[in-house]
This record gives structure tokens, C-alpha cells and sequence, in this order.
């Protein structure tokens, strides 16, 4: 009975001292948690967009800007072919593009089909072709790149286009059409 109540009185005192503790010091801020083990980054996306744990309106603004550097870096390279310039030097916006073509699919989580989104209602319901769809121009985006390392211009030139072509079918599908002016 001793032995109970020694317990009982230190988990007190242990109690106590955290809450004076807590009332005295700020606790840091908690690290975010990273995916859950197995769950890649956009299961996990999904996940945290099914429970409201996302701002959709953040997340469109977030994947417009970088369609918008995508359209940057494709003008620049194709800039760069037009003016002859070292394919060398146009390997890292064609890395860049191979890497944004990786994390397509985890800037379309569900639910954020906002109004001011142009991603068409197939993105969601037709999921596999829309990843297949990225996963397609990443990789030309990535042979693009190791073209542009390797300093083949001619076959940088060549992929290039086959870059602008995925391009273009992913939005001819997934993509509303643009108003014209």
C-alpha cells in the first residue's frame, strides 16, 4: 500500500512540475508529420484533401504558378533552339520540367476543381490516363535534359518536339480550352 501511494504522490508531483513547466515555457511547435509510411506523396495529398486539410484555392494558385514556369522554361528552351544556342546550357529548364511533371498529379488532390481552376472534371474521374498523361511528359522532359548533357542538338531538337506534343495531348484532355480573345 506504501508502494501505491509513493507512486501516486510522485506521478503528482510529475504532473505538477509539467504544468508549471508548460505555464513557463513555451513548448516548441510540433514538427510537421511526414507521409505516413507507405503512402506516397500523393495518396497522401489525397488524404489531407478528403479530411479538409488543404486550402483547394492555395493549391490551384500553386499548380497555375507552376504550369506557369513550365510555359517559361519551354519558351526559353525553345528560344534557345531558334537561336542555336549550346543545348548544354538548356539541359537544367528541361530538368526542371522533368521534375514538375514528376508532382503533377499530387497539385490535383480531390475536392480542387475551384472555379478558378481549367483542370476538367477527367482529371479526377480518369485518374490513371491523367498520371499516365504526366508520368508521359516528364519523361520526354527527362530525355530532353540528358539529350541537352549530353550536348546532342540535333536530337535535342528532334525530343523537343515530342516534349510539345505530350504537352499538348494532356491538355487537349485534362484541360478546359482557353477563351478566345
Amino acid at each position: 500500500m506504501r508502494a501505491l501511494s509513493s507512486i501516486v504522490a510522485l506521478s503528482g508531483l510529475v504532473m505538477a512540475g509539467g504544468l508549471a513547466l508548460a505555464q513557463t515555457a513555451p513548448m516548441p511547435p510540433k514538427p510537421p508529420k511526414p507521409p505516413m509510411a507507405g503512402m506516397s506523396p500523393a495518396d497522401h495529398a489525397r488524404m489531407m484533401a478528403d479530411h479538409g486539410m488543404m486550402d483547394h484555392g492555395k493549391i490551384v494558385a500553386a499548380r497555375q504558378a507552376g504550369f506557369h514556369l513550365t510555359i517559361a522554361a519551354f519558351l526559353g528552351v525553345k528560344a534557345g533552339i531558334a537561336r542555336g544556342d549550346d543545348v548544354k546550357k538548356l539541359a537544367l529548364p528541361a530538368a526542371a520540367m522533368a521534375s514538375w511533371g514528376a508532382v503533377i498529379p499530387t497539385m490535383f488532390p480531390p475536392h480542387s476543381d475551384t472555379p478558378e481552376s481549367d483542370a476538367l472534371p477527367n482529371v479526377w474521374s480518369d485518374r490513371a490516363g491523367f498520371e499516365a498523361a504526366a508520368a508521359k511528359m516528364s519523361a520526354a522532359a527527362r530525355t530532353l535534359a540528358d539529350l541537352g548533357k549530353a550536348g546532342d542538338t540535333a536530337g535535342f531538337a528532334t525530343q523537343f518536339g515530342e516534349l510539345g506534343k505530350t504537352c499538348g495531348e494532356c491538355h487537349t484532355t485534362y484541360r478546359k480550352p482557353e477563351e478566345k480573345k
